[in-house]
């Protein structure tokens, strides 16, 4: 088995950012054009969804609005719109409603077919989430080249390429097993070939990279000299099959750390939780500038209230309510209760000469650009540079 990752395997970007907000999304654009580099927008379909499906949390962006929204402020090109954790039960809606794997299936393709349609870049076909768990490995490839099969019809009848991204497993703290990986991701490309897919740009694998709270507590952290021989040892595999290997989960990184996962094979990776607690953290701090106490109470009260921190915690957590709130911040920003807050922060920042959103778009760039800084230039790809 290889062994040493031959970094040779072309891909569109290094980097995919959550768009967690609009303030993200704007400060991902402007890093881009600033470093002149390309950076992958990575919409959940929490966050972004097709209209019929009730649209996303962020913005209150559907799929379209989102498009339309990015490719008029990056008239560049420099932002690659990517679909993150595309799959049946993907979307809460899913489970909520406890469809049938059949269902959610349908509903899943519902939502790459909006994809397809408004010219995403990349999907992320996602298959690891069952009703109630995780799903069995081999129905996740199943359903992996059932949907990878009916996107590549979606897109050829709307004249479109786009690249793709396959994973199976829900994210954990340890890597694969390099020998149980290579059969699974040679049994998926093989049932590819049968159908005449074309094979993925990226294929995630476990790089013991895992987000709880605020830390990144994979194994990664604790022993990178062990995970680091692994994950050279999956980047070979994917390389030695001209597929590039992408990390998930790698919030929370020193830029030593994300440089040494880069080092060791790692392709790309994506971020995404960490820049909404940045620009929560952004807020609070200029809310405490300003002396806006009443508003920094209600805020936190807010998000404290949604419980959408409840996902990200550790069983056995000391955090406080105010560390749940800053969580759960971003998940708040779209409601009125928010805009008030916010209203009120603004008319005070503006008479000290700050403009609200200019001061939370600059923390999150700062962010965006230390994983940046810290990753290679990437080498195109074939379809990258021919566009979609």
């Amino acid at each position: 088995m290889t062994s040493v990752h031959r970094r040779a395997v072309p891909v569109p970007s290094r980097l995919g950012i959550g768009p967690m907000s609009k303030n993200a999304v704007d400060a991902c654009i402007a890093v881009a054009h600033r470093r002149r580099q390309p950076l992958m927008l990575i919409p959940s379909r929490r966050q972004v969804e097709a209209e019929a499906q009730g649209g996303g949390y962020v913005e209150g962006w559907n799929t379209e609005t989102f498009a339309a929204y990015v490719r008029h402020h990056d008239p560049e090109g420099l932002i690659l719109l990517c679909r993150d954790h595309g799959g049946p039960y993907q979307n809460p809606r899913e489970r909520a409603e406890r469809l049938s794997g059949e269902a959610a299936m349908i509903s899943a393709m519902a939502s790459f077919r909006e994809d397809v349609q408004q010219g995403f870049d990349l999907l992320h076909i996602d298959t690891s989430m069952d009703l109630d768990g995780v799903a069995d490995v081999q129905v996740a490839i199943d359903r992996a080249v059932e949907l990878y099969g009916e996107c590549a019809e979606a897109a050829a009848q709307a004249g479109r390429s786009p690249m793709y991204e396959i994973g199976f497993e829900d994210q954990g703290r340890d890597t694969n097993d390099p020998f149980e990986f290579r059969d699974q991701l040679d049994a998926v490309l093989a049932a590819l070939a049968r159908h005449g897919l074309p094979r993925p740009t990226f294929v995630v694998a476990q790089t013991a990279t895992k987000v709880v709270e605020t830390d990144n507590v994979g194994a990664f952290s604790a022993a990178p000299s062990a995970v680091t021989y692994t994950v050279s040892a999956l980047a070979g595999l994917t390389a030695d099959r001209g597929i590039a290997l992408k990390a998930h989960n790698c919030d929370y990184l020193t830029g030593a750390e994300v440089r040494a996962l880069s080092g060791a094979g790692v392709d790309a990776l994506n971020v995404a939780p960490e820049f909404g607690v940045v620009e929560t953290r952004a807020f609070l701090r200029l809310l405490d500038r300003l002396g806006l106490t009443a508003q920094r109470d209600a805020f936190l009260a807010e998000a404290y209230a949604s419980g959408l921190w409840r996902k990200w915690m550790a069983p056995d957590t000391t955090a406080t309510d105010t560390d749940r709130a800053v969580i759960a911040g971003h998940y708040v920003y779209g409601s009125a209760k928010f805009a008030e807050i916010k209203e009120v922060a603004a008319k005070a920042a503006i008479r000290e000469g700050i403009d609200v959103d200019t001061y939370l778009r600059d923390a999150v760039a700062e962010a965006i650009e230390r994983y940046a800084a810290a990753l290679p230039h990437p080498v195109p790809s074939p379809l990258a540079v021919a566009g979609n």
